[in-house]
């Protein structure tokens, strides 16, 4: 019988680390790698076989430590992205799990909130009234009655899905296979994109970065839009091209965007930095990839994630398997 030892990554705080004890301390040894001395680092990489991280980034565990754990039998994120892990460095029999949907509860709020802003001209209104000015002109966008299309109809996508019908929008969505367990007006699958672009009133960008989403937002895209669509994104930076989004809003005032997920980030660049000034322009608005950060989501997380991990170990189903090839 295969002996299994976990290492995990990243420094969970006090009451994640009772989780991983709570679900997995009478399943295999757990290793918390950034206490280890270094002397003894390369012994414990060895000896490991299922690895734990919140997004397998740089600052987590370096490549040539992957190299390290010669035995891999299972990879399990924190977070549902999985745009950092080496692949190329994991065996193809190796399952690479995502947290999928772990989040999604606060990133479907965090969106309307966001749409909610856009539509009723919020930060320019507050902006104008900071200075004295009490501007009534221009009307206010409705939400009830229009098209929310989510590209990415999954965990994330689903709880905005719902969010938004409760405010009396229609829901499209598209996802690989153009099937789904809850209610929406349409669903269809990427190579309907095209109608989702072009009928909805709200788009959310809801997908993970991947060989196929990287830059899917781009000129042609933007252009079959409403001219007073509200675009938001709550996935990552590189699914939109950032030259080409700044240049649309600029030369179209009625076009709208809220951003929570950037191209150049502190934790995956080492700074936040935007090629173009955003923030000059009226019709966007912008948080810190903070969507995701309220109280308790990492503890609802980590005990997701565990429990793929204590799945995993006795044989069951796990979730969140990702295609290696998207990558």
């Amino acid at each position: 019988m295969t002996q299994n030892n976990i290492i995990v990554t990243y420094d969970p705080k006090k009451d994640e680390k009772k989780i991983y004890e709570e679900l997995l301390g009478f399943q295999a040894p757990v290793t918390f790698l950034n206490v280890i001395a270094p002397e003894k680092k390369d012994s414990v990489l060895k000896d490991a076989n299922i690895i734990v991280s919140e997004s397998f980034s740089e600052n987590e565990i370096q490549k040539d430590e992957v190299k390290k754990v010669a035995n891999l039998r299972f990879v399990q994120l924190i977070f549902a992205g999985a745009d950092n892990v080496p692949f190329d460095l994991i065996p193809e029999n190796v399952p690479v799990a995502c947290n999928q949907g772990a989040f999604a509860g606060p990133v479907a709020e965090h969106t309307l909130a966001m749409a909610l802003a856009l539509a009723k001209s919020l930060l320019p209104k507050h902006t104008l009234l900071s200075r004295g000015k009490f501007d009534q002109t221009g009307l206010n966008k409705t939400l009830k009655g229009g098209i929310c299309g989510i590209i990415g109809l999954g965990g994330n996508g689903k709880a905005v899905a719902k969010l938004m019908r409760a405010v009396g929008l229609q829901v499209y969505g598209i996802n690989h296979s153009g099937r789904t367990d809850i209610t929406v007006d349409y669903i269809g699958s990427p190579g309907n994109i095209q109608k989702i672009l072009e009928e909805s009133n709200i788009i959310v960008l809801a997908v993970p970065l991947d060989r196929h989403t990287r830059n899917l937002i781009g000129p042609s895209e933007l252009k079959l839009m409403k001219p007073d669509v509200i675009l938001i994104n709550v996935a990552r930076g590189d699914i939109i091209n950032q030259k080409a989004l700044y240049e649309h809003m600029a030369s179209h005032p009625e076009f709208r965007a809220g951003i929570d997920t950037w191209w150049s980030e502190p934790a995956s660049h080492g700074a936040f930095k935007l090629e173009y000034p955003f923030f000059d322009l009226p019709n966007f608005i912008g948080s810190p990839h903070n969507a995701d950060i309220v109280p308790d989501a990492m503890l609802t997380a980590t005990r997701l994630a565990l429990n793929n991990v204590k799945n995993f170990l006795q044989g069951h189903r796990v979730k969140g398997i990702l295609n290696r090839k998207d990558y």
